[in-house]
């Protein structure tokens, strides 16, 4: 059944799709841990059942996010989440500021996704999937 164009904004479970992974990852690093796999820091995602390592998704969620802000004209700044990436991907300690940084970010982004229309957003979506892949090809763009 496809979504009615009436109701434009997210839902709930939009929401949830949307931020669960980051959510739950942050909340293992306000925790002071988190899953590694061969010395490398990973998340599980249950809904399709996949460890994924985590500066590599970090890096994909800023990749949108950035996206997202410049089309929406946003002021965002995803610094922190960045040093997060990289220190993750380094295996530099982490201190609960930075987390909690990052998690002020999240919050951010959390306000501006509920007043944005879902089609739009998903479109831009797309095309950031689109760049991840051309990425990992090598292809570049100017």
């Amino acid at each position: 059944m496809k979504r009615s164009r009436i109701r434009r904004t997210p839902t709930f479970v939009d929401m949830a799709k949307a931020f669960g992974p980051v959510d739950a990852m942050l909340a293992r690093l306000e925790q002071g841990w988190i899953h590694s796999i061969k010395g490398n820091p990973v998340f599980y995602n249950a809904p399709d059942s996949t460890w994924y390592d985590i500066p590599a998704a970090l890096e994909g969620w800023i990749a949108l996010w950035q996206r997202i802000a410049e089309h929406k004209q946003l002021e965002l700044d995803l610094q922190p989440m960045r040093l997060l990436a990289a220190r993750l991907h380094h295996g530099t300690p982490i201190t609960p500021d930075e987390v909690a940084r990052c998690v002020d970010i999240v919050t951010a982004t959390k306000r501006h996704y509920r007043c944005m229309d879902v089609f739009d957003i998903g479109k831009l979506v797309k095309t950031q999937l689109i760049a991840n892949n051309l990425e990992e090809m090598g292809v570049t763009t100017t």
